[in-house]
C-alpha cells in the first residue's frame, strides 16, 4: 500500500510539479544553456525545505545551470536525478498535429524529470518527518544529458559522492518499466586544426588547409570503421570549415562521437581516432588539439534493487487520464503513425511492466551511466508520450507540453518516493546491491577514463 503521508503530500502538490513542468517545457533550454529551468527548479526546491546549491558545473562566468538539493542527516542518503535540456529545431505547439514553431523542443522528455524527480525527494522528506525517520534525501537537477556531459562535470567536481544509491526515471512511449538496457559508452570529443591561411588562386603553395586536414581524418575515420567492432559506432560534424572558397582556411574543427559496448574499447577506439586525426596534421602540415568532452560508461544494472523499485511502485494507485486527454491522444496516434489506430490498438499505456532481469547492450548512450558506477542506481522509463512515439521529434515535444506528459510526471514521482521511503525503513536492502555493484566493478578491471575540464 502506498504510504499515505506521500499520498496526501502529492494531493496537495500536483498541480505545482505540473506547472512547474510545463514551465520548463515553455523553456526550452538547450544543452549548457537551462538556466531559467535551473532557477525554477531551484526555487521549487527550496520552497520545499531542501537546502540548495546551484553552480554552472562547465563555466564559472555563466549563470547557473546545475541544482543540488539535500534535507536531512546520516544513512541511508538516497539521491533522485532530474534532467532539463531541450533539443535544437524541433519545436512545436501542444496539439495533436504538426505545428513547428522553430525553435527548441523537448524531444526527449527531460521538462518532465527534474519537477517529477524533484518532487520524489520532497515527497519523501515529507513522509520521512511525519515518520521521524533518519535519514539523507539528495536530489540533483543536471545539464546537458543530450551532450552526454552534464553528469560527468558533477562527477568531477564529487557532487555524487557519498551516495548509498540513487533512482530517476525517464519518460518513454510504452508501459512504465525499469531501464535494464546497459547501453554504449561514448566520448564526446572535439578536434581542432589549425593551418596557414593564404589566397588559394594567387598562393596556394604558402597555405596549409585546416579544412583539408579536417577531410583527410574523415577519410582515416571511415576506413577505420572497417576494422571495429560491429556494436561500435562513430559519427562526426563540421564545427568550422572555413568562410570562402578562395581563402585556404586557416582553422576548421569536427565534432566526434565515439560509441562502443564498454568502456575499455572505447578508450581504445578513442585512441584510434585521436591518431586519424594526428596522420591527418601530419599530412596537412597542420596542427591539431582534440579536447574530450565527455567520457562515458555504460550503465551498471543491479537486478536486485529493480526488482525492489518495481515492487514499490506497484503499491501506488494507477495513472488514469480524463477523456478529455485520451481524444487528445488519438488525435496525435494519427497524425504520429499517419493512420488511424487498429482495433484494440493501445494508444497510450499507463501499464506497470515487471523487470525481465535481462540485461542487454543498447545502441543509446547517457551520462547516467558514469552515476551507476558510484553508487548501485535503478532507472524506471516510459510513459508521458504516445505508445511507439520516435524520440527526438515533434510528437514527444507535443505529449510532454499536454497533461499527458504533466500527469505522468506526478505519477513517476510517486512511485520513486515510494521506492525511497521503502528503503528508508529498510536500509539493509542496500547491502547486498552495493556488493553486486562491487562485483561487477571487479570483474570488469581496470579501465581508464579522460574527465572533462572547466572552461573557467
Amino acid at each position: 500500500m502506498m504510504n499515505q503521508a506521500i499520498a496526501k503530500w502529492y494531493d496537495e502538490n500536483q498541480e505545482e510539479i505540473m506547472a512547474l513542468s510545463k514551465k520548463i517545457w515553455d523553456a526550452s533550454e538547450l544543452a549548457m544553456e537551462e538556466f531559467e529551468s535551473c532557477r525554477l527548479t531551484a526555487e521549487f526546491m527550496e520552497k520545499h525545505g531542501f537546502k540548495v546549491t546551484t553552480y554552472h558545473c562547465c563555466d564559472s562566468t555563466k549563470r547557473p545551470n546545475t541544482v543540488i538539493a539535500e534535507w536531512g542527516s546520516g544513512k541511508p542518503v538516497i539521491g533522485f536525478i532530474g534532467e532539463y535540456d531541450s533539443l535544437p529545431g524541433i519545436g512545436q505547439e501542444v496539439k495533436p498535429y504538426r505545428a513547428p514553431t522553430g525553435g527548441n523542443g523537448q524531444g526527449c522528455g527531460h521538462s518532465l524529470m527534474a519537477p517529477s524527480c524533484g518532487s520524489a525527494a520532497a515527497a519523501l522528506k515529507a513522509a520521512m518527518e511525519a515518520e521521524g525517520l533518519k535519514g539523507t534525501v539528495k536530489f540533483f537537477a543536471c545539464p546537458a544529458e543530450e551532450t552526454v556531459e552534464g553528469k560527468m562535470h558533477m562527477v568531477r567536481d564529487g557532487v555524487f559522492e557519498g551516495l548509498d544509491c540513487c533512482l530517476a526515471w525517464h519518460p518513454q512511449g510504452h508501459g512504465l518499466k525499469i531501464r535494464e538496457f546497459i547501453q554504449n559508452s561514448l566520448t564526446n570529443m572535439k578536434v581542432e586544426f589549425f593551418g596557414t591561411s593564404a589566397h588559394a588562386a594567387v598562393a596556394p603553395e604558402k597555405g596549409r588547409s585546416a579544412l583539408d586536414a579536417c577531410e583527410l581524418m574523415n577519410v582515416g575515420v571511415n576506413y577505420l570503421r572497417e576494422h571495429c567492432e560491429p556494436t561500435t559506432r562513430i559519427h562526426y560534424s563540421y564545427l568550422s570549415a572555413g568562410e570562402k572558397p578562395n581563402v585556404i582556411p586557416s582553422y576548421a574543427a569536427l565534432h566526434y562521437f565515439v560509441r562502443t559496448k564498454d568502456l575499455k574499447s572505447n578508450y581504445e577506439t578513442f585512441q584510434r581516432v585521436s591518431k586519424c586525426a594526428e596522420g591527418a596534421a601530419i599530412m596537412t602540415e597542420t596542427e591539431c588539439k582534440i579536447s574530450v568532452n565527455a567520457m562515458v560508461s555504460g550503465c551498471m544494472q543491479i537486478s536486485g534493487f529493480n526488482q525492489f523499485f518495481y515492487e514499490s511502485a506497484a503499491k501506488v494507485p494507477p495513472l488514469t487520464y480524463t477523456e478529455e486527454d485520451m481524444e487528445f491522444a488519438r488525435e496525435l496516434f494519427k497524425s504520429i503513425h499517419e493512420r488511424e489506430p487498429k482495433e484494440g490498438e493501445e494508444i497510450i499505456s499507463t501499464e506497470l511492466i515487471a523487470p525481465t532481469h535481462n540485461h542487454v547492450n543498447a545502441p543509446s548512450s547517457t551520462d547516467v551511466g558514469y552515476v551507476t558506477r558510484l553508487a548501485p542506481t535503478s532507472r524506471m522509463v516510459g510513459l508521458g508520450m504516445i505508445t511507439g512515439t520516435p524520440m527526438h521529434s515533434w510528437g514527444s515535444v507535443a505529449a510532454a507540453g499536454h497533461p499527458i506528459g504533466l500527469k505522468s510526471a506526478v505519477y513517476a514521482g510517486k512511485c520513486q518516493a515510494q521506492c525511497g521511503y521503502d528503503i528508508v525503513k529498510n536500509p539493509e536492502v542496500i547491502r547486498p546491491w552495493r556488493q553486486d555493484l562491487d562485483r561487477q566493478l571487479k570483474e570488469e578491471g581496470e579501465v581508464k577514463i579522460i574527465f572533462p575540464e572547466r572552461i573557467n
